[in-house]
């Protein structure tokens, strides 16, 4: 059984896996309230030096990649993410780019948190 388990576990997080925005908006909402909500607060509105996600430009662009590196090498006090999963990186994204008042229907799928690292 615990077998099983880290073989359903591996194919949750296959980079390759195709994602619809109502799932990995859910597991991103779950990423970001224990990676994200400490600093950047559960409403996304930032507190003092941390900048808010809501209504945020780089949130709300149309390029995804300018986000991606963000979370993957971090920037000014936000600390690089490169420690979780692809998965886990296109879910809190995704949860960002369509949470509060961030309504923008992207959804950014591991393949391409993949494709961005070391760059």
């Amino acid at each position: 059984m615990a077998e099983q388990g880290k073989k359903m576990a591996a194919k949750q997080d296959d980079p390759a896996k195709v994602w619809t925005l109502t799932d990995i908006v859910a597991r991103g909402e779950k990423v970001y309230a224990s990676n994200c909500a400490a600093c950047h607060q559960p409403n996304g509105k930032g507190a003092g030096p941390i900048k808010p996600l809501d209504a945020s430009a780089i949130v709300l662009d149309a390029d995804k990649t300018k986000e991606i590196h963000v979370v993957l090498n971090g920037r000014g006090a936000m600390p690089a993410r490169k420690q979780l999963s692809d998965t886990d990186i296109a879910a809190v994204i995704s949860y960002t780019k369509n949470n509060w008042s961030n309504k923008t229907g992207r959804v950014v799928q591991p393949s391409e948190v993949l494709a961005q690292r070391g760059k």
